[in-house]
Order: C-alpha cells, then sequence, then structure tokens
C-alpha cells in the first residue's frame, strides 16, 4: 500500500473476537537518502542501525536476515569515505560487524563466508593498535580461529583446521570445543588414508 502525506486509510482488524476498525492518517513523509547521497556521519547511524538489527535477528536465531543486516552495515563501513576516518573506530566496527556475520554464516553452513571474513577478523585484531580497543580481545581471536578451523573441517581442509586449533590451543590449552575439533578431524583424516589405501589396492589387483 501506498500513501501520500494527508491521505487517510482504514483498517479492520480482529481483536479478541472483536472487529476493530483502525483509521491512519499519514501527516508528511520524507524519504531517506540513498546512501550514495549520505555523509560519513549519516552512514555510521545507519550501519549502527543495521548493525543493532542483526544483532536483534540473530538472538531470535533468524541467521538468514540477521546476516542480509550485518551485510548491510559493512557495505556501509567500507564505503569510500568512511575508511579515511581513523577517529571514527573504523577498524572495530568493521571486526565486530564481521565476527556478527561469520557466526551467521557458520549457522547457515556457509563454509567460504566464514572463512573470508575471518581473515579480515584475524588481521585486524593481530594489529596491537586496533586489538587494544576492542574488549576481550583473545576471546574474539578464538573465537574466530575456532569459526574458521570448523569451516576448514566442513570441507575437509585439514591441515588449515588444524593449524587453526593449534593457534587456539597455544591461546588456551584447557579450550574444550577446540579438542573435540581436533579429535573429529584426526578421525576424518584416519577415515580418508583409510578410503585412499583401498583405493591404490584395487587399482593395483
Amino acid at each position: 500500500m501506498k500513501m501520500k502525506s494527508g491521505e487517510c486509510s482504514e483498517f479492520r482488524v480482529n481483536y479478541l473476537d472483536q472487529l476493530v476498525i483502525v483509521k491512519l492518517q499519514l501527516e508528511s513523509f520524507t524519504p531517506a537518502p540513498d546512501t550514495w547521497e549520505m555523509d560519513i556521519a549519516q552512514k555510521h547511524r545507519l550501519a549502527a542501525e543495521m548493525k543493532l538489527l542483526g544483532t536483534n535477528l540473530l538472538r531470535g536465531r533468524e541467521y538468514l536476515l540477521a546476516a542480509e543486516k550485518y551485510g548491510l552495515a559493512l557495505k556501509l563501513l567500507i564505503s569510500d569515505g568512511c575508511r579515511a576516518q581513523p577517529e571514527d573506530n573504523h577498524e572495530e566496527k568493521t571486526t565486530l560487524v564481521r565476527m556478527n556475520l561469520s557466526l551467521c554464516f557458520m549457522k547457515l553452513n556457509v563454509y567460504d563466508g566464514v572463512i573470508y571474513h575471518s581473515e579480515f577478523i584475524l588481521k585486524c585484531l593481530g594489529n596491537p593498535e586496533v586489538a587494544v580497543k576492542i574488549p576481550k580481545c583473545q576471546d574474539h581471536m578464538i573465537k574466530t580461529l575456532y569459526r574458521r578451523a570448523w569451516a576448514y573441517c566442513q570441507i575437509n581442509e585439514f591441515e588449515d583446521c588444524k593449524s587453526d586449533i593449534s593457534r587456539i590451543l597455544e591461546l588456551d590449552p584447557d579450550n574444550s570445543e577446540s579438542a573435540k575439533l581436533l579429535s573429529v578431524v584426526e578421525g576424518r583424516v584416519k577415515q580418508n588414508d583409510k578410503m585412499m589405501s583401498n583405493n591404490l589396492r584395487s587399482m593395483f589387483r
């Protein structure tokens, strides 16, 4: 339904088994500017709004919709102009958005998305100037390494997976989730080796 300023519309709503008539009048409407028309401050405000919407959707387990909102927030933050504003904590903002986006991709089994964004996250978290501004930086690094290791495991990139797990255990030797993932990886490696050995035997019979 489209309405113009000053127009009035009538709705019939069933409320508590009673028909209720609701009248709505549009006093005024100012369309939001397109993103290419926004200044840097407007882009940062809209990015924050999209991130908040994404977080609420993520909490509600609406992973696809959450990923869309986080993607919009990220697009705004990495657009021309925003990247050249160090006073806006650009790297920290994009890192936190990418972390939430990678979690959505993990829940959606989008393995390449997890790996792609993890590269950026780990690069930023490994920068001391950025890391010092992000609370619980080491925890974020461990989570990101685990998500990437998990994604590598799903696509049978076992060496890359074990490399990330090793980094996690260096930071947190008692990390039980990584230990479980390592056990899964070692089991799959043995299984693959056995299959390959059987295939080779069948070739030379």
